[in-house]
């Protein structure tokens, strides 16, 4: 063979050889660095390669449950509580239902499993996993690593939002500082959060409202080209954050696991007790009925199955990276196919969970205020900054129920942050980066690099920087990554090969209808999708200025690109 060092590593397994020996020489002292026995399950690998390798043996979970708990975390985070809700209001009440439980059959959990699959068969992060399996592929890896982190950025800034509110939930004479006495809800949040407005307007070129109109003149101050200075309260709780996250992965996956058993189960108990409250509300049979009322005549707009496939990608986690690299730190009989169903179903359970939490506080807001729910602003920010808070603030024992739901909030989203921080970390590692550098130095250098980014969302104008990123950075790129990825599966690595890792690993059989689901449906349905995605997202009415959309398809093209790029550069570059 022309590769004999690389072929002493493989003793079974002739085709995952075999692509090893069409890489360059370079490529393959990397996939001899740190992983002389890449998998357990795959081919084994001879003592004398093992010894040679100066890396320590890869990092496990302690357990089972803590990676299937760390997977639930992870998967639910901040946009259970206030994307889904605000989905199924605008698009169909209950009748969103149907595309998101087709959505989550058809695409996410066969993603899902497949994500988990390969992480646990190859025991390395998704930025170096795609490339094992055709070196053309390696542009998958890192179109998710840079979506994840473009999003791990901005994310963050969520979570030092939590935190202001958080501390400031602290009344000690039992009147929250955006109760209708002290100014409200909204001016709290624009005024004394955000700075994007002033208390009073004495001037007219002073905005009303930090939100943007298909009104709003260019440019606006503070906006995209004037951001103005920073919010200095913020900043502290942006670097709290930031800390916080630091604490969870220092360690790698022996820290984050051991976190994860409360971030990933608080909400819950504080879920459940806003539920019995929310339910308790005289007026919450008047929200609850806008929630679940089906209206069957929005399922023939596309967009709406946009949305849910969307949500779908998000609230699961696939096609980001980090399934692939918790799966990674798996015993090799781990069984992730159980997980596989398992995670999604929780995950989707919750958000619908949230769902009856929320709109049964908006109900019986609208039922004593007169104000119909449809004319109330019940997404994004909005939902968990203002309407929110201004319900609890109505509550009995008011500053207690702000602390519980503010906590939770923070443990949604360190959750997803902290594993979004994780999935990049595991990709320097397998990339061999700072091999040097113990593992808590380069967590701090990461966070460090992230928290001076994310000082541009803490200054006046950060949300709608944050809105424009949050638009812009990852919808497209998702689609394309998990359409790319079961192809990959399909036809590349075979999916009769994947069935049988499955049932080597796992113990479990997978239908070939699910195979061929790989091969043909999901590709198929997700290119629909991604155009469809793309004509929406071109053609759609938005706020901001045409220099800002421009710089949001930039951003889009950030993480798109290296698909198709990586893809031609071993024809190009051989």
């Amino acid at each position: 063979l022309a590769c004999p060092r690389s072929a002493r590593l493989w003793t079974s397994d002739c085709s995952l050889l075999y692509n090893m020996c069409q890489q360059r020489p370079s490529a393959l002292r990397r996939e001899e660095r740190g992983h002389a026995a890449l998998g357990e399950g795959g081919a084994a690998s001879n003592a004398g390669a093992a010894a040679a390798s100066k890396d320590p043996p890869r990092r496990k979970w302690s357990s089972g449950a803590e990676f299937t708990i760390a997977c639930i975390g992870y998967a639910v985070g901040l946009g259970n509580f206030w994307r889904f809700p605000a989905l199924c209001f605008n698009n169909g009440g209950g009748a969103f239902l149907v595309p998101y439980t087709l959505t989550l059959l058809l695409i996410g959990m066969p993603i899902f499993l497949l994500e988990l699959g390969m992480g646990q068969k190859f025991q390395i992060g998704g930025a170096e996993l795609w490339k094992r399996v055709h070196p053309s592929l390696g542009g998958l890896g890192v179109a998710s690593i840079t979506a994840t982190a473009i999003v791990a950025v901005y994310y963050n800034v969520v979570v030092c939002w939590a935190l202001w509110y958080f501390f400031r939930s602290f009344a000690w004479d039992g009147v929250l500082p955006w109760a209708e006495s002290r100014g409200g809800a909204l001016q709290f949040w624009e005024v004394d959060t955000l700075h994007c407005r002033p208390a009073q307007n004495l001037s007219s070129a002073a905005p009303e409202t930090c939100a943007w109109g298909a009104g709003t003149t260019w440019p606006q101050e503070p906006g995209i080209a004037r951001p103005g200075p920073l919010v200095w309260p913020l900043v502290g709780c942006l670097a709290l954050g930031w800390v916080l996250v630091w604490l969870c992965v220092c360690k790698g996956v022996h820290s984050a696991g051991k976190v994860a058993w409360f971030t990933a189960l608080f909400p819950y108990a504080v879920l459940l007790a806003l539920l019995v409250r929310g339910l308790s509300l005289p007026g919450a049979h008047v929200g609850l009925k806008w929630y679940l009322t089906p209206s069957f005549d929005k399922l023939a707009e596309p967009q709406v199955w946009v949305a849910a496939a969307s949500q779908i990608f998000y609230s699961t986690g696939i096609g980001w990276g980090t399934l692939p690299a918790f799966a990674s730190y798996n015993r090799h009989d781990h069984n992730f196919v159980r997980d596989a169903w398992l995670v999604p179903v929780i995950n989707c359970g919750t958000s619908f969970l949230a769902g009856l939490v929320v709109f049964s506080v908006l109900g019986d807001m609208s039922q004593e205020t007169g104000v119909p729910i449809d004319e109330m602003q019940i997404e994004g920010s909005g939902l968990a900054f203002v309407v929110y808070p201004q319900a609890i603030a109505k509550l009995p024992v008011a500053p207690l129920f702000a602390l519980l739901f503010f906590t939770m909030l923070l443990c949604l989203g360190l959750d997803s942050e902290f594993s979004m921080v994780e999935t990049i970390l595991t990709a320097v590692d397998d990339a061999g980066v700072g091999q040097n550098y113990p593992r808590a130095v380069k967590a701090a250098a990461a966070c460090l690099a992230m928290f001076g980014v994310g000082l541009l969302f803490v200054t006046r104008g950060g949300l709608h920087w944050l809105e424009l990123v949050d638009g812009y950075a990852a919808n497209l790129t998702l689609f394309i990554v998990g359409g790319v990825e079961c192809l990959a599966v399909g036809w590349v690595y075979g999916a009769d090969r994947f069935a049988a890792d499955t049932l080597e690993m796992a113990k479990a059989k997978l239908p070939k209808a699910l195979l061929w689901n790989y091969k043909l449906v999901v590709p198929a349905l997700l290119a629909v999708l991604t155009v469809q995605a793309f004509v929406s997202t071109a053609t759609s009415k938005v706020h901001f200025p045409p220099y800002a959309v421009a710089l949001g398809w930039c951003l889009a093209l950030a993480s798109a690109l290296p698909i198709p790029l990586l893809a031609i550069r071993p024809l190009c570059c051989p």
